[in-house]
């Protein structure tokens, strides 16, 4: 038997994105807990999971990616998901004492290997990216503990933890998360930085506000001050008016909930620069700055919004195809063109046909929603 932490599985860097299911359910949590006084026996020997780390692990990517990588893979899988995911009912148990850790079997398999091929495939069209092989046939499990020395798991050990057997536990998985897994070793389990919900299919709700808040924390762990004030300004303003809407990836162009998200992205980018160019506060911005940005109407010759917004980005030293640069990665994701529907009202003024960025900031300055959002 051997320690589950040996060199063999630690990992030389780190933290690495992965795609985990959480498994705080709390019947799944009781069931784990029945195991807990005979793992308490054997003090910091073992790393035995809190309730709030227990996951089943969808696919990991076991090298450094730029943020750009993650930031497609994430709305790749989210795209994914969103058309080909569904909820699972999934059986937890039985517990099985491994050679490296205490494990609790996850059924149906079929149900959730289709899980991981479908994140497997999505992650696989992101350049760059390389994953290690798919197993022959899937084996999901959840870990209650891992062995932190080599002479846990004896014939006394397995006994004991085979007599325990509470009643098998029944719960449902309705959403992957997006996070980056650390490697916990002082403690012995793996923790994570979270990312983003993506929920399977129809079967779960997103909020704009829930993604919001997402995307604020997101820049407060990986930008600087100045854009994690930017988001969290975007954010006031506007979860009070669009945060109950449902959020999910961009069938069409009606999709009002992820409109209003990418309208946040072009705020927050939009509240950045400006305060940078005149070094004061997000907050400091106004509407009437906001109107004078998104309303310096092109005339003959002049550049259109987007790419005012783009070279001024890089006047303040932001490299454009900087893949690790928060704020840079943020625009290029709002940096492509909505197409004109086949369908519906072409004069709808909701319609988001054109630059997603340009229209973004421009949709939350138009009368509208003006009346609404309160700066």
């Amino acid at each position: 038997m051997e320690s589950f932490f040996s060199p063999k599985r630690t990992w030389a860097q780190g933290p690495y994105l992965h795609f985990v299911a959480r498994l705080d359910d709390p019947a799944y949590v009781e069931y784990t807990q029945a195991h807990h006084d005979l793992l308490a026996e054997y003090g910091d020997r073992v790393g035995t999971v809190p309730a709030e780390w227990l996951h089943w692990t969808v696919l990991g990517v076991h090298h450094g990616l730029t943020r750009d990588q993650v930031e497609r893979a994430v709305e790749r899988v989210r795209d994914r998901l969103d058309m080909d995911g569904m909820l699972i009912d999934v059986q937890m148990g039985p517990v099985w004492p491994g050679p490296s850790a205490v494990t609790a079997a996850m059924y149906p398999e079929t149900a959730l290997a289709r899980v991981s091929t479908v994140v497997r495939e999505a992650v696989s069209t992101v350049d760059g990216i390389t994953l290690r092989p798919a197993p022959d046939r899937p084996w999901p499990h959840s870990t209650l503990a891992y062995y932190r020395t080599g002479d846990v798991h004896d014939a006394t050990f397995n006994r004991r933890l085979r007599e325990i057997r509470p009643n098998r536990t029944e719960i449902s998985i309705d959403r992957v998360h997006a996070v980056y897994m650390h490697q916990d070793l002082d403690l012995g389990y793996y923790r994570w930085d979270h990312l983003a919900e993506l929920p399977l299919g129809s079967s779960a709700i997103l909020t704009v506000r829930a993604r919001l808040d997402e995307l604020v924390t997101q820049a407060e762990r990986e930008g600087d001050s100045l854009w994690a004030e930017a988001w969290l300004q975007a954010r006031t303003v506007l979860a009070p008016v669009f945060g109950d809407e449902k959020f999910r990836p961009p069938h069409s162009t009606l999709d009002d909930g992820f409109d209003h998200v990418e309208a946040a992205g072009a705020l927050a980018v939009s509240l950045y620069l400006l305060a940078r160019e005149r070094s004061v506060a997000a907050a400091d911005i106004t509407v009437q700055d906001l109107d004078e940005l998104a309303n310096s109407a092109p005339s003959t010759g002049t550049p259109r919004l987007h790419e005012q917004i783009r070279s001024r980005l890089a006047a303040l030293g932001h490299t454009l195809d900087d893949a690790d640069d928060p704020v840079m990665v943020r625009w290029r994701a709002l940096d492509y063109v909505h197409e004109e529907p086949m369908y519906g009202d072409l004069d709808d003024s909701s319609l988001r046909a054109g630059h997603a960025g340009e229209n973004g900031l421009r949709s939350i300055l138009a009368p509208f929603h003006r009346e609404r959002i309160h700066f």
